[in-house]
């Protein structure tokens, strides 16, 4: 209130003598001598930003510490040598086996005698297994070799980009994943067990019947055929056990493992029991 009445005493004989426009200016000039409330923002004034040599801001110190903690785990990683898949303790979720690679990308009309012709150049073959559609029994240009000794499977990898008709051939090894083995097919064939007479035959056509079967081991004694059937629609899942009256017998069934069948390439091995 004091400082409004000054002004007031101030200003209007001022206006009187010399008129409104002058005293608009000494009413101006006035306000500008009048001290002005302090800046509280300079008072919060951040503290200058430190930056590395290339004008990056620098993160605060305890945000740097926790970067080195965080980044310690990796450098103690990269201190560490590399152990290969499948190799050394053999921890390694994947795996490879030794003597065996996978060849992918092949035309679908290529042939069993095709696929020998080109990998047993590496070396001897112990197995071939090819892949097929389910529900034609054709060729899906996918096949499983194993060769008798690893050098040859090593050999074979050299195959990998190979052109085969239009398309190129890729030859790798053949991975093993611990967590998801294919149930039906083995990985490696089960040992016979004392007293086994049974043989198991997977890779069949749906459309096999116990003559046809019966008819492939005709030099075999067969007791009894036992084919596998889907609970839902009845129809054959592709497998069967045939029981045999004697070893003998049974040694010549296995005999024909891969052998084509109804264009499908069986699979024979000794029947694992259910009974502990």
């Amino acid at each position: 209130m004091c400082i409004r009445n000054r002004k007031k005493s101030t200003i209007e004989p001022f206006k009187k003598e010399h008129g409104g426009g002058a005293a608009l200016a000494l009413a101006l000039v006035m306000a500008s001598d009048e001290p002005k409330p302090a800046n509280k923002d300079k008072k919060n004034k951040r503290k200058k930003v430190k930056k590395d040599k290339w004008g990056q801001p620098l993160p605060p110190e305890s945000e740097e510490r926790e970067a080195e903690e965080l980044l310690e785990p990796v450098k103690t990683a990269a201190a560490e040598p590399e152990t290969a898949p499948g190799s050394g303790d053999g921890r390694g979720e994947d795996s490879y086996e030794a003597n065996k690679v996978v060849a992918s990308g092949m035309p679908y009309s290529t042939t069993e005698e095709e696929i020998r012709e080109m990998f047993e150049q590496c070396g001897p073959i112990f197995q071939l297994q090819l892949s097929r559609f389910p529900d034609s029994g054709n060729f899906r240009g996918l096949a499983f070799i194993t060769f008798e000794s690893e050098s040859a499977a090593i050999s074979a990898l050299s195959l990998d980009g190979t052109k085969m008709g239009d398309r190129f051939v890729r030859v790798e090894k053949c991975r093993v994943d611990q967590k998801r083995k294919r149930k039906a097919e083995f990985l490696a064939d089960p040992e016979k067990a004392k007293g086994c007479l049974s043989a198991y035959i997977g890779n069949l056509s749906w459309n096999v019947t116990e003559d046809d079967i019966i008819e492939c081991f005709n030099t075999s004694k067969i007791s009894s055929v036992r084919f596998a059937f889907d609970k839902i629609t009845g129809k054959s899942r592709g497998f069967c056990h045939v029981d045999f009256e004697d070893d003998e017998s049974l040694e010549k069934a296995i005999q024909k493992n891969q052998t084509e069948f109804h264009g499908r390439p069986m699979k024979i091995a000794y029947a694992v029991s259910n009974r502990s």
